[in-house]
């Protein structure tokens, strides 16, 4: 199945080419900044035959990157993006392939000698093309089979493999989380490519039994990767990554928590982006001085109490993932001076890596991949979400809770009471949107907007 030839990859290419003509435009920040000032009412109106090529690359930074200097943090990290996309489609360096789910840090795997491909970056990938491609391969796997209910990130993951978009794995590495759709869909992919697969047991408890749990695994997994790969982990490449890791994720956690001052001097769209970039390639020179770049610029505009748009009016606390077919922030902060303060997807909560040892090394990185964005949340029971939830709440000076109810998370769904529940209690106004953060068929984005608009009137936030 899914032979291999010149036809392969052609959404990727069409993705790689924007891809490459924003990075191209990003060292020329001034110039940039003025395109996209010109460019941004076109991409601000729904997607259409002129503007899909381009709409995405001008609201995936959306205001909070409008500033040359953030522009520039944003070349940077185009690097790390394009690189990976090349990597995938690079058949010929005779490098190793080897898929590796996207709810997982990948520190470890990137100290071997491999190519290196995420099944679900292709939903995000794609968009780059036009919604429309995202469409085509979920529609790809449920024709052949995939439930509706499924997570169209998964979807879009088998539907890739099945329209020759995606490289033919040597390795697989998936895990127990974050949920029964992404489990389920590993296991359709492991019997598609036949290729030998590792799961990860993810503990549900945070506690020093659980850590000791998680960090055999990663001996395992190693062992595994030594095997099968014919390698040997380079060690003295693994502590330099994890030295990154830990300088990246200190400039952003400190970017997470300037987000609580009023005006707030950044938002969770930086934090996104480098969400984005952790999947190509955390712990990369490039990812560590594209935060430093966008910590370095929120701090100036925080010590002159500045915000990143010019009004800022409504502050958002997020739940869940963005939407993805038609981000919304560049919409909201120019329509309502609404920007989202905090999230549970960019907000950064993990623990630095000592890189003394081998033994150190896989010790904390356990405790950051069980730390890292969505995998503190799902693994575990409510409360991992509700407690920080509350935390956020208390600290952030939200006027407004948005759950962008994801339809393939049906473990958010059944949270949507308790959530509501905590909002009552804060006197919390609620929006709750039912959506598919890839799959513009689920909901269009002119429901959404309209469902935003009549929130905010009606509660007097417009």
């Amino acid at each position: 199945m899914n032979k291999q030839s010149a036809e392969n990859f052609a959404i990727s290419r069409a993705a790689l080419r924007a891809s490459r003509f924003g990075g191209m435009l990003s060292r020329y920040p001034r110039a940039l900044g003025w395109v996209r000032r010109l460019m941004l009412p076109l991409a601000i109106q729904d997607e259409n035959s002129f503007n899909k090529h381009f709409r995405f690359f001008i609201l995936l930074a959306g205001c909070a990157m409008s500033d040359p200097k953030d522009l520039r943090a944003l070349g940077i990290l185009s690097r790390d993006l394009n690189a990976y996309m090349e990597n995938v489609m690079d058949e010929a360096s005779g490098k190793p392939m080897v898929w590796s789910e996207w709810n997982l840090s990948n520190e470890i795997l990137r100290a071997f000698d491999v190519r290196q491909y995420v099944p679900e970056t292709f939903a995000i990938v794609s968009q780059m093309a036009g919604s429309d491609a995202a469409v085509e391969m979920i529609e790809r796997a449920e024709e052949e089979g995939m439930a509706p209910e499924h997570c169209s990130a998964a979807k879009t993951a088998v539907g890739a493999l099945l329209a020759n978009e995606a490289p033919m794995p040597d390795v697989i590495i998936s895990s127990s989380h974050p949920c029964d759709s992404v489990a389920s869909s590993y296991q359709t992919l492991q019997y598609m490519t036949k290729a030998p697969m590792f799961v990860l047991d993810t503990p549900y408890w945070d506690d020093e039994k659980s850590f000791k749990h998680y960090e055999n695994n990663l001996w395992d997994l190693i062992a595994f990767l030594e095997k099968h790969l014919d390698q040997k982990l380079d060690w003295d490449k693994l502590r330099e990554i994890c030295k990154n890791v830990n300088q990246t994720n200190h400039y952003l956690q400190e970017l997470s928590e300037m987000s609580r001052a009023v005006p707030s001097p950044t938002s969770v769209e930086p934090l996104l982006l480098s969400w984005l970039g952790r999947m190509a390639a955390f712990g990369s020179p490039n990812g560590m001085e594209f935060a430093e770049l966008v910590h370095a610029n929120a701090r100036e505009r925080l010590r002159k109490k500045r915000s990143f748009i010019d009004n800022e009016k409504i502050r958002m606390i997020w739940y869940d993932v963005p939407l993805v077919f038609a981000p919304l922030f560049p919409w909201l902060e120019k329509k309502f001076g609404a920007v989202v303060v905090s999230d549970f997807m960019g907000r950064i909560q993990t623990v630095p890596i000592d890189t003394s040892s081998p033994e150190t090394m896989v010790r904390d990185l356990a405790k950051t991949h069980l730390y890292c964005t969505m995998v503190r949340h799902t693994r575990g029971p409510a409360e991992f979400y509700l407690e920080e939830f509350k935390k956020i709440i208390d600290e952030y000076s939200g006027d407004c809770f948005i759950f962008m109810g994801h339809q393939g998370c049906k473990g958010g769904w059944a949270l949507r009471k308790m959530f509501r529940d905590v909002c009552r209690e804060a006197g919390l106004p609620s929006l709750f949107v039912s959506s598919d953060i890839f799959d513009k068929r689920h909901v269009t984005e002119e429901e959404v907007k309209r469902q935003f608009e009549d929130f905010f009137r009606s509660n007097g936030l417009a």
